[in-house]
């Protein structure tokens, strides 16, 4: 009976050894299926998976313009609006001259690992104008329309890059964007999405064109290379002067703020000039332009 019973017991442990011999490689299989995605094996950043979280190029379409997700499509934080948090900026704006190049700046208050996407829309939600990427920032194109977007994000605070205007009248324009404030905790949680857009008028002419048009007066001092500005405003008005070359390119600009009512005489000294020629020099008074094409050295 012993005998029989030793032999038994042997034939046991062969069996469990034989079956651990096959479960251990299918437990590995399983275990390996967790961190494969698709064609390839996600790896991990600071903020998580690279799948999931992007730190250069997002995919596109999460600005929230209409019919668009945002960032919260692959991040888990809140929405929240933009104001006071992400500021907008169109250098020589408020508004655009259908073929002018302008600089346009996003930027926040704080994070040390930040990201954005934009885009720039009419009022039948097409596309309009065009992109060049700058520091940072890159630019791609879904669905139809042109994106721009964060190609840094570790210590980024703000990204400039230009957009050249649609070359005819277009309307009023309004660019969409998303901000994401990461609180860099290694998973996709608990990041800040900051969502915003911002209206890029027409320049237009108003009723009072002919009494502000007739006070704009610039001389042009080639010794000093000072611009001596005149003119007037009939109520309290947002003034920029942009000086462009004859092909549209903005080569420098004034930014004055609000001004109020009255006359005014700036002297404004020309650095970014570098050959001779003939330049446009439009002043912008709140939504109307008056234009003076003046030669510079």
């Amino acid at each position: 009976m012993c005998f029989l019973f030793y032999i038994g017991h042997e034939s046991k442990i062969t069996t469990m050894k034989k079956n651990l011999f096959f479960i251990l490689p299918i437990i590995g299989i399983v275990g390996f299926s967790f961190f494969y995605e698709g064609d390839h094996i996600s790896t991990y950043h600071n903020d998580g998976i690279e799948a999931v979280n992007f730190t250069s190029d997002p995919p596109t379409g999460k600005t929230g313009a209409p019919g668009e997700g945002n960032c919260t499509d692959c991040h888990s934080g809140s929405t929240m609006s933009g104001d006071g948090v992400v500021f907008f900026t169109v250098g020589g704006g408020p508004g655009y001259i259908p073929g002018s190049t302008y600089p346009i700046t996003v930027s926040t208050i704080s994070g040390t690992k930040n990201g954005f996407e934009m885009t720039i829309l009419d009022g039948d939600d097409n596309f309009q104008g065009s992109f060049t990427s700058g520091d940072n920032s890159g630019v791609a194109t879904g669905g139809g329309i042109d994106y721009v977007r964060h190609s840094a994000s570790d210590g980024v605070l703000s990204w400039t890059f230009d957009w050249t205007a649609p070359a005819a009248d277009a309307g009023e324009l309004t660019a969409y964007y998303t901000v994401n404030i990461s609180n860099d905790n290694g998973s996709s949680s608990g990041d800040e999405i900051f969502l915003g857009n911002e209206s890029i008028p027409l320049f237009g002419v108003g009723i009072e064109e002919n009494e502000l048009d007739a006070a704009y007066n610039i001389f042009y001092n080639s010794q000093t290379r000072e611009l001596n500005l005149n003119y007037s405003l009939l109520k309290e008005s947002k003034v920029v002067l942009n000086i462009q070359d004859l092909s549209g390119k903005l080569i420098q600009y004034y930014d004055f703020g609000y001004q109020n009512q009255g006359d005014y005489a700036e002297k404004l000294t020309v650095t970014n000039v570098d050959s001779e020629g003939i330049y446009l020099l439009s002043l912008f008074i709140n939504n109307q332009v008056f234009n003076r094409k003046v030669s510079l050295n």
